[in-house]
């Protein structure tokens, strides 16, 4: 998609297609005000939903005005990035904990591993800035208590030898992961393609982080050059695939109770959602 840029034109086309779908997507969100989630993970589905697109809000609102002209440099490009990234993980999220076609055990196991890792993450963070403050105790004896539950869970029990007894060590170690399947397990789950989404945040990455090599090519791009157009608008082609895919999951969870998009912004949508689907071998 991104070679499809060529001119300014190209890239407000593009800029345009993340604008109607960000629209639909406000849309659902207006419309889940006031309806009660049926169930735990479906409550944190929509809380993530929101997160999401929070973010694309913030996203695009960075990427300023694109009826404009291009601005004179690209330093846009690294905040950009980082929330870019914020998009990614959101849907990752989104989909372990609510989006994952599992039974009734395993979405148990799933919450409550997610909610252990980060409560474990604030009372390492609590401790360090108070060893002795109530609230780090009260804390610890939560996250005691969830983890007692965690290992005494009939899910666990039944995972693979191998798994099981990692995820055990990493209990006991205090580091419980956030998920217990892999990147790649994740994706084949959700339908996304494992390399193509490695491919996206590896190149988010690279302007998130402060390296040489992309302090160097942000300083030496001409303006409006294709190039130059194609990295600006990289942050929001890379996310609108994850928004796409939220949208549409969290339209499926409401069962009709929110608004269908225009035809043309389906059409968008179908389009983008192919792009992180898993490519078919060459016959």
């Amino acid at each position: 998609m991104l070679q499809e840029i060529n001119n300014w034109g190209d890239y407000r086309n593009k800029v345009r297609e993340f604008d109607a779908v960000m629209e639909h997507a406000k849309a659902v969100a207006s419309a889940l005000f006031g309806q009660a989630a049926p169930a735990a993970h479906i409550r944190y589905g929509e809380q993530i939903f929101m997160t999401l697109l929070t973010h694309c809000i913030s996203l695009r609102n960075l990427a300023g005005d694109a009826n404009q002209r291009m601005p004179a440099d690209l330093w846009g490009v690294p905040p950009m990035s980082a929330v870019a990234r914020c998009v990614v993980e959101a849907h990752d999220a989104f989909e372990y904990v609510t989006g994952h076609d599992v039974g009734t055990a395993e979405r148990a196991f799933r919450l409550l591993l997610w909610e252990l890792h980060d409560q474990t993450r604030h009372l390492k963070m609590s401790a360090e800035a108070a060893p002795g403050d109530a609230r780090a105790a009260a804390l610890r004896a939560d996250v005691q208590h969830r983890q007692s539950e965690l290992e005494g869970h009939e899910y666990l029990r039944n995972l693979p030898p191998e798994l099981q007894a990692e995820l055990r060590r990493r209990l006991a170690r205090g580091e419980p992961p956030a998920f217990h399947l892999s990147q790649r397990q994740r994706c084949a789950m959700s339908g996304v393609d494992a390399d193509w989404h490695s491919a996206v945040t590896g190149q988010l990455a690279q302007y998130v982080h402060t390296l040489p090599s992309t302090v160097r090519q942000l300083a030496s791009f001409k303006v409006e050059t294709p190039e130059a157009l194609r990295v600006v608008a990289m942050p929001l082609l890379f996310s609108l695939p994850f928004l796409v895919r939220t949208t549409q999951a969290v339209v499926k969870l409401m069962q009709g109770k929110v608004p269908e998009p225009p035809s043309r912004t389906a059409r968008t949508m179908a389009l983008w959602r192919g792009v992180a689907q898993p490519k078919r071998p060459s016959p």
